[in-house]
């Protein structure tokens, strides 16, 4: 007869095997480089800004932020509290430095609470649903090159 149900000493083995390979470290050169051209990003991004460049310094900025550089999550954030390179918004600013925040980047945390005063509780609500829109979208991003791609249907 044949066994169709896993022993329990079975679905432990599988257990272990699946969180193996989840949790190994990632050896893809791809992925090596990715995490090279995001920092290299962010870099460009500060030049900008050291050199007084705030438009430029705002789109290397938010490349970096939506490549999950949560520093350049945070310091887009305060671009919009301040207007620098970007229109000024309260609401963006919330977004983007809660996204950095919900990632444990802790002065985006400090900085939520001092902007949580300077937003009504609706909009700050919103904001926060927008950051989740924009974790989404960089996972997506970060992550494109482990999903198949779909067959076409003709």
């Amino acid at each position: 007869m044949l066994k169709t149900t896993p022993s329990g000493h079975d679905l432990e083995q599988q257990l272990d095997n699946i969180l193996g390979f989840v949790t190994q470290p990632d050896n893809n050169p791809a992925v090596a480089n990715a995490k090279n051209n995001e920092q290299s990003t962010l870099n460009k991004a500060l030049y900008y800004l050291k050199n007084k460049q705030a438009p430029l310094a705002a789109k290397w900025m938010r490349l970096a932020a939506m490549a999950g550089n949560q520093r350049a999550q945070f310091y887009l954030g305060l671009f919009f509290v301040k207007g620098e390179g970007v229109p000024q918004s309260v609401f963006h600013a919330a977004a983007w430095l809660s996204l950095a925040s919900s990632q444990g980047y802790e002065p985006a945390s400090a900085a939520v609470n001092d902007l949580r005063k300077h937003i009504e509780t609706k909009r700050f609500k919103d904001a926060q649903c927008y950051a989740a829109n924009l974790y989404e979208q960089i996972h997506q991003l970060q992550y494109a090159h482990l999903i198949p791609n779909a067959p076409q249907i003709d």
